[in-house]
């Protein structure tokens, strides 16, 4: 329940910040859940961009967020007022009215989607954190972060110079409430997503642009994203956010609507790396909207730009600065600097980059999910089934432009990265097409027409029951018949392991291992392959005992192995458990247990101890240091 709390209040206190904020830039839009939408992106990144400042001069503690949040009320309290006002006084007679909204089958129908999938999506979220990618980076970056009380880059988790306005959040999360508070923020940028995609939707398909947002939130990409406290969903929120605002600025240009398209461009920016596609095809779009003087256009794209890279570029800015390139750990053959190869490794292709290939696309990702990133953040069957009828039907322009700019940004991610994952903002643009096809279809009154619909309906309906069906893992947990504590370890193993060396190592024991996953160990903890790769640690040939000689020398004092069975099982680098056997072989763990993970994988965890009375003597490592041999 606490969670919960903190998500209300959260959505409270950002929206009244993002509503004080968009009076700055105008009118409010018309529609008050479009006005909500705008405001949620717009509080949730000056949160995020404030704790970014605090961790940048070394205040970032509960103290300092606190005081945030303080501050942030009264503003909140300013946007709120008016907006209630307004509210109270026309609300009778706005075309959104139930009675009037859901006159027909199909509305009935995706009301009952809507609230399935939310309720789905809320009750996984409540569960404890045991997604795999928020353990090894999106959290651990984030604790880390908060028990130092200020930013630094370590090279051993190059994740710590990315993009992070999504781990602002969660530091705020961290520090008020706990790790599920993390998944309640990705929850509510959900639903600022579908809100965003509805409003986007709204100037073509009136009162019932809501059936774009529908289409968006059942996606299971983004119900999946939305329980889970990465940065995906986050990056689409931001993103469409971004476009509903160079869409309103398109349709009555002005100054003031240029920076507001650039500061929620610069948000999209702070999130993760595909906003900079978006932030082009933006500023390409307005380039090239000859209804206006070249002067006029130069002056905008300038302004666009400008406040883009102001609120966006501080964190390229501080990867330029700890490695040389503004966008580590990639590309580095072209911005210079560090970098690893394998980010972008033949492996993250597996579609061959042609112009074939990209324009077909959506194709192979939809019927073969497994083979570009998991079965659970496909795109489903919807969009195609029915993006091709665009080709058949007469959409207005700002229809097919909408799905012309979602399909580029997908395209063009495409050649680099290929995980669904990353590309979630282009499903805003595109359910606006799917959504118009269907009011189109609907309104026809034909019997096709009602047929068409009617297998809309059904994939919806398959969609949403995936979203609830997520929520049977967590279930027990949630309802209070299972405690967090015994959830956890039976479905993530290293909250055991993080609790036996909470209980058994010194505060200063730094450790490092094979499993990916440190949040839930509460030490100093680095993965071993990312040391490896970087240092190049076994490459040349040392035995074991120089291998354990130089990871003590570097400080660590601890060694964790957790070899699957088999090693096959899962994806597993066991390269350095064979290099460590004859040093293996003759040391006892101070730890060891079997623990099985979510998916029944069976790993075999131990710890072994690498100080001198442990594992090596100081003489011994300064022999083995000089070339020579340790017994």
């Amino acid at each position: 329940m606490l969670d919960l709390g903190f998500l209300l209040l959260l959505s409270l206190w950002s929206a009244g910040v993002g509503l004080w904020a968009l009076r700055r830039f105008g009118p409010l839009p018309e529609h008050p859940a479009d006005a909500l939408a705008l405001a949620l992106p717009l509080g949730l990144g000056a949160l995020g961009l404030t704790v970014f400042g605090l961790g940048e001069v070394g205040a970032l503690g509960t103290g300092g967020i606190a005081w945030v949040l303080i501050v942030g009320a009264v503003v909140s309290a300013l946007g709120w007022w008016p907006v209630l006002r307004r509210v109270r006084e026309t609300h009778h007679g706005q075309s959104w009215c139930v009675s009037r909204t859901l006159r027909d089958w199909p509305d009935r129908l995706l009301v009952v989607f809507v609230g399935l999938a939310l309720a789905g999506t809320l009750l996984t979220a409540l569960a404890p954190v045991t997604d795999g990618d928020a353990l090894c980076y999106h959290l651990q970056v984030s604790r880390r972060f908060l028990e130092r009380g200020s930013f630094f880059f370590d090279p051993d988790l190059h994740e710590t110079v990315y993009p992070l306005l999504t781990e602002m959040l969660d530091v705020v999360a961290l520090a008020m409430r706990g790790p599920v508070a993390c998944r309640m923020v990705q929850w509510l940028l959900g639903v600022a997503f579908v809100l965003n995609v509805t409003a986007l939707a709204r100037p073509s398909l009136g009162r019932r642009a809501w059936w774009a947002g529908v289409v968006a939130l059942l996606v299971p990409a983004v119900s999946n994203g939305m329980t889970a406290p990465l940065n995906d969903v986050a990056l689409a929120a931001f993103g469409t956010s971004a476009i509903v605002a160079w869409t309103r600025f398109r349709d009555r240009p002005s100054l003031p609507g240029a920076v507001l398209t650039g500061i929620l461009t610069g948000l999209a920016m702070g999130v993760k790396y595909p906003a900079l596609v978006l932030a082009g095809l933006i500023g390409t779009a307005i380039a090239l909207d000859f209804r206006k003087a070249p002067r006029g256009r130069f002056r905008h794209v300038l302004v666009f730009a400008l406040v883009a890279w102001a609120v966006g570029g501080g964190w390229y800015a501080r990867a330029y600065w700890h490695t040389g390139n503004p966008v580590h750990p990639f590309f580095r053959h072209t911005f210079g600097g560090a970098g690893l190869d394998e980010v972008l490794g033949p492996e993250k292709r597996p579609l061959a980059v042609t112009p074939l290939n990209l324009l077909t696309a959506l194709g192979p990702i939809t019927l073969q999910p497994d083979r570009f990133d998991s079965f659970s953040h496909q795109f489903g069957p919807v969009f195609l089934l029915f993006l091709p009828a665009l080709f058949l039907e007469r959409p207005p322009k700002r229809v097919l432009g909408l799905a012309a700019l979602g399909y580029a940004f997908l395209a063009i991610c495409l050649t680099q990265r290929q995980s669904m994952r990353f590309v979630l903002a282009a499903l805003g643009p595109l359910s606006v097409a799917v959504a118009w096809l269907a009011m189109a279809w609907w309104e026809r009154r034909s019997g096709p027409g009602r047929v068409l619909v009617g297998v809309l309906m059904v994939a919806l309906s398959f969609e949403s029951a995936v979203a609830v069906a997520r929520a049977r893992h967590g279930l027990p947990v949630v309802l209070g018949r299972e405690s967090a504590e015994h959830y956890l370890a039976r479905r993530e193993p290293t909250f055991t392991v993080g609790r036996w060396i909470d209980a058994n190592l010194p505060r200063d024991a730094r450790i490092v291992g094979q499993d990916h996953r440190g949040f839930y160990i509460p030490r100093d903890y680095t993965m071993e392959l990312a040391h490896r790769r970087r240092t190049g640690l076994g490459r040349a040939g040392e035995s074991a005992v120089e291998i354990i000689a130089t990871l003590r020398r570097e400080g660590f004092t601890h060694l964790l192995l957790c070899p699957p069975e088999p090693e096959t099982a899962v994806e597993f680098d066991g390269i350095l458990s064979r290099r460590l056997a004859p040093w293996l072989a003759g040391h006892d763990p101070v730890f060891r247990e079997d623990l099985a993970d979510a998916d029944d994988v069976i790993r075999h965890y131990a710890l072994y101890e690498l100080s001198p009375t442990g594992a090596l003597r100081d003489a011994d490592v300064a022999r083995a240091a000089n070339g020579g041999t340790v017994p």
